[in-house]
């Protein structure tokens, strides 16, 4: 479990998502102060520790058992004022910088958990660092370990970007309306 308490700088969470993707920055300064003074929340998985490896079921398909699937997800201690969640999950290990392997927001603000490979109406999902939308699970090259960022933000808005948004688009529009944030980061790969 990972929980923090402390005011963090714009150029965090999303926005370092963002900056570390081509190895440039892709956008300035939040335009409100939200995404500088965002309380961070806990986030737990009932399938992985954080900061521990994630099962194999949730790896990609060219890994002995990699299914593909969405980890099961929980989060609590959520600020007043959500109305609702994104989520990013990031590879901060990648050749050549972060790579986004999910984009998706639209949460509702009263949800406070993803099940396993969950499929969620009425969300948007942006694209990855492979122009694609949706979930593209961990597989790092063979005998690689990386970390997998799971980051959730609570937003104050219900849905801060279009469907099928680039990340220059999707990430800064998170930021803008982040006013909450929990992570939890699960290792997968190395053999």
């Amino acid at each position: 479990m990972s929980r923090h308490r402390r005011p963090i700088t714009a150029a965090a969470g999303a926005l370092a998502v963002a900056a570390s993707v081509g190895g440039c920055g892709l956008f300035g300064q939040p335009e409100n102060k939200s995404a500088e003074l965002s309380e961070w929340f806990t986030v737990t998985s009932p399938v992985f520790r954080d900061g521990q490896d994630l099962p194999p079921r949730y790896g990609c398909t060219t890994y002995p058992g990699g299914q593909g699937k969405t980890p099961p997800l929980r989060w609590s201690g959520t600020p007043n004022g959500t109305r609702s969640y994104a989520i990013v999950v990031d590879d901060p290990d990648a050749s050549g910088g972060a790579r986004v392997h999910w984009v998706i927001a639209g949460i509702g603000g009263t949800v406070n958990e993803l099940v396993e490979d969950a499929r969620l109406d009425r969300t948007v999902e942006g694209l990855t660092t492979e122009d694609k939308a949706g979930y593209a699970p961990p597989c790092p090259p063979k005998g690689e370990r990386h970390r997998y960022r799971f980051t959730i933000y609570a937003l104050d808005h219900p849905e801060p970007f279009a469907d099928g948004a680039a990340l220059k688009d999707s990430l800064p529009a998170i930021a803008r309306h982040t006013i909450g944030r929990g992570r939890i980061i699960g290792n997968f790969g190395g053999n």
